[in-house]
């Protein structure tokens, strides 16, 4: 009986050895698996650092554009100041040229009714005169 324990514990032991020998080669294997994780990882880290980067000066150009931009008000208003320009200098033209008319008809260089005519003519017309 000395000898089948003999074989038994032998063969245990070959048993075992091989048990050793799976397992450390899945540990190999799966630490071969994580140094390649931990190696793309550090890749990804580097794209996330490089990207917040970008984002940064993003960031910038967007607070510069906000500065310097502007707004829908702003221009509500200049347009509106503009136009309030304009319409006092059409209405400073206008009267000159009501005064020339005005002017020519009484040298009778024109007839009333020609200086009417080009009176009613002006973006400001005024009503005809009684007469």
């Amino acid at each position: 009986m000395e000898g089948t324990n003999n074989n038994d514990i032998l063969e245990m032991k070959k048993d075992i050895r091989d048990i050793l020998d799976t397992v450390n080669a899945f540990a190999n294997h799966t630490e071969e698996q994580f140094a390649e994780i931990r190696q793309e990882i550090g890749g990804i880290k580097q794209e996330i650092g490089g990207i917040k980067q970008e984002i940064g000066g993003i960031k910038q150009d967007i607070t510069q554009i906000k500065a310097t931009m502007v707004t829908k008000a702003y221009l509500d208003d200049k347009l509106a100041d503009m136009r309030g320009d304009l319409t006092i200098n059409d209405r400073k033209q206008d009267k000159k040229v009501d005064f020339l008319t005005r002017t020519l008809e009484s040298k009778k260089i024109i007839t009333a009714k020609e200086a009417d005519a080009v009176v009613a003519m002006s973006p400001f017309p005024q009503p005809p005169r009684l007469g």
